[in-house]
């Protein structure tokens, strides 16, 4: 057995030395030296360092949106070409370096064909270059997702803003594919349906369009690039894709742009005065004339709609105009299907910011300067006109109003019973306005109470609800003194006082112009006659708080009296009240 083995041994010895042997001879018969005579390159040294010099150029000088598209390729571009340019180097440099110094080479082993190989491939890369910087740029699939997601939180993390833009033009460029690939989302947290583990490109596309809510990236679009949140939605619209995690982005997007007054949405909202722009909106449109398909998802609690807190208290009257204005859209845009579907986020959201408006009317700080965009008046009057258009609007829609007299509070859920709380707040607020000049009339009777008996809209069925409701939202407060006299009740007997005046049958009931109205005027009349004095002696504060400034209390007389100045005679009208006497439980 031994002596076998020692023979296989052997014999695999000699086999391996013999064809050693033969290698070693053929190896040295193949081996030549090339002369340089023989040595004809398409690329020699110089070539290549040109091509490196330029190179280097190129990618150092070349604008970031050249630069994303070579990264976000299927095989990134720059290290494949850099990495082709090294093994290039050494090979042309090694062919040199032999040619230089007589090193025989293997004589199959051609280097012109050697340097023909790597002219081509350097000539190919800059062909797929080309291409992906200029003919085809890459497209968003499950081959280059994770790349564009790594180049989106690298330019956002940067915080540059000319990374930043070029970004968004190459994700408006890929935003039908971004959005058909991101992860449908539930229209509610709670739902029966199993969760489904999304993909790794379903995963990316959500990452991706949640880096896009970045603030820096916001503000740098709404600046330089506002059609970028207007693209997203149009898209997301055509897609049917409402369910789009765009709203943080569209939100941010908007605030940025309304805090500065040079902005697209300023320049839209000009009407007119801007031509062409000014009458298409198509920046405002895009966004918020199909929001309300948008709202739907995650309870639309990042509507660029709901500015309540802390945005609204800060505008000046230019923005109160562009913010109705882009209400605006979204009311003709919700009533353009036919139905009005009062109930949505983008209204409740509306009429919560709107309250800003009137929230520093009863301010007399704010109106030392007439002409100040700041003037309280000229936020209500904005607030009036929207108001006025969203009544139209859901009239001509054919809304639906109702009385609900188990909701004591605002008697209804519809349309009508959101406008008259909205109005019965900002009573209150002028309420705060109480002097005799004619401020006070200005801002409690041609500011607040216009708007419910304004022509184009007090035959509205939406109005007349409004009135009724409001109305009855007054007298349960004025209701409410019977049991403990209050400053909050007294304020809006003070308002009623002033606007609607004594009760006079003769000329309430006959007046076209009162004939809403005079049932308040009756009620409210009634009640302080029948309490005022009772109240002057247990709350004296309290019933000096009910009369406005041009009506003073005579104890003697048992009367109200109000003073009106007479411009053309310069003799002051007075109108007296009767008022009952004191009740003895006083």
């Amino acid at each position: 057995m031994v002596r076998e083995t020692q023979t296989l041994w052997d014999g695999l010895t000699s086999w391996i030395l013999g064809s050693w042997g033969s290698f070693s001879q053929w190896w040295d018969q193949s081996l030549v030296v090339v002369a340089r005579d023989d040595y004809t390159p398409f690329l020699d040294i110089s070539g290549f360092l040109g091509i490196l010099a330029f190179s280097l150029a190129v990618f150092t000088l070349s604008s970031p949106k050249f630069q994303i598209r070579q990264s976000t390729a299927i095989i990134s571009f720059r290290p494949l070409f850099f990495g082709m340019l090294l093994f290039s180097a050494v090979i042309t440099f090694a062919i040199e370096a032999c040619i230089l110094y007589g090193v025989r080479i293997p004589n199959f082993l051609n280097p012109n064909a050697i340097n023909y190989f790597i002219t081509a491939a350097i000539a190919v890369l800059i062909l797929y270059w080309m291409m992906i910087c200029f003919i085809r740029p890459p497209r968003f699939s499950r081959f280059t997702a994770k790349h564009f997601f790594q180049q989106t939180y690298v330019h956002i993390a940067n915080g540059s803003k000319e990374e930043m833009l070029a970004l968004a033009r190459e994700i408006m460029r890929e935003a039908p594919r971004l959005i058909r690939h991101t992860p449908r989302m539930k229209r509610h947290r709670v739902e029966d349906d199993k969760s489904v583990k999304p993909s790794a490109l379903q995963r990316h596309a959500h990452y991706l369009n949640s880096l896009l809510s970045d603030t820096r990236f916001c503000d740098a679009v709404a600046k330089e690039m506002p059609s970028f949140p207007a693209h997203m939605v149009t898209v997301a619209v055509e897609l049917e894709r409402y369910d789009a995690p765009i709203q943080l982005m569209v939100k941010r997007t908007v605030i940025a742009m309304l805090s500065n007054p040079g902005s697209a949405l300023f320049v839209e909202n000009e009407w007119l005065g801007q031509g062409f722009i000014g009458n298409t909106k198509p920046i405002t449109r895009s966004i918020f004339a199909h929001w309300y398909l948008l709202e739907d998802f995650e309870l639309g609690l990042e509507s660029p709609l709901d500015l309540d807190y802390p945005y609204a208290r800060s505008w000046d009257a230019d923005t109160w105009r562009v913010y109705f204005g882009m209400a605006r859209e979204y009311i003709r845009g919700l009533t353009s299907t036919g139905s009005a579907n009062w109930n949505t986020r983008g209204i409740h959201h509306i009429l919560q910011t709107t309250k800003q408006a009137y929230s520093q009317i009863g301010d007399l700080k704010k109106y030392e300067d007439t002409f100040s965009p700041y003037n309280p008046t000229s936020h209500a009057m904005e607030a009036n006109g929207f108001l006025k258009d969203l009544i139209k609007e859901f009239d001509d829609a054919k809304g639906w109003v109702g009385f609900d007299r188990k909701d004591d509070f605002r008697y209804g859920r519809d349309l009508s019973s959101e406008i008259a709380a909205l109005l019965f707040k900002a009573i209150f607020k002028a309420a705060q306005v109480n002097t005799k000049e004619f401020r006070m009339w200005d801002v409690q009777r041609n500011t607040v109470w216009a708007l419910t008996e304004n022509l184009g809209v007090r035959d509205t069925e939406v109005m007349k609800m409004v009135r009724r409701k409001l109305r009855r939202m007054i007298w349960d407060e004025v209701v409410r003194m019977d049991d403990f006299p209050n400053y909050k009740g007294a304020a809006y007997i003070r308002f009623c006082l002033n606007v609607l005046g004594f009760y006079d049958e003769s000329v309430h009931r006959n007046d076209t112009l009162e004939r809403d109205s005079w049932p308040l005027a009756k009620v409210v009349g009634g009640w302080v006659k029948k309490n005022y004095q009772t109240i002057a002696i247990s709350h004296p504060p309290v019933a000096e708080a009910m009369l406005p400034a041009n009506i003073e209390y005579d104890r003697d007389a048992q009367t109200l009296v109000r003073t009106h100045d007479d411009t053309l005679t310069g003799v002051p009208r007075l109108k007296t009240f009767t008022l009952d006497p004191p009740r003895d439980s006083a």
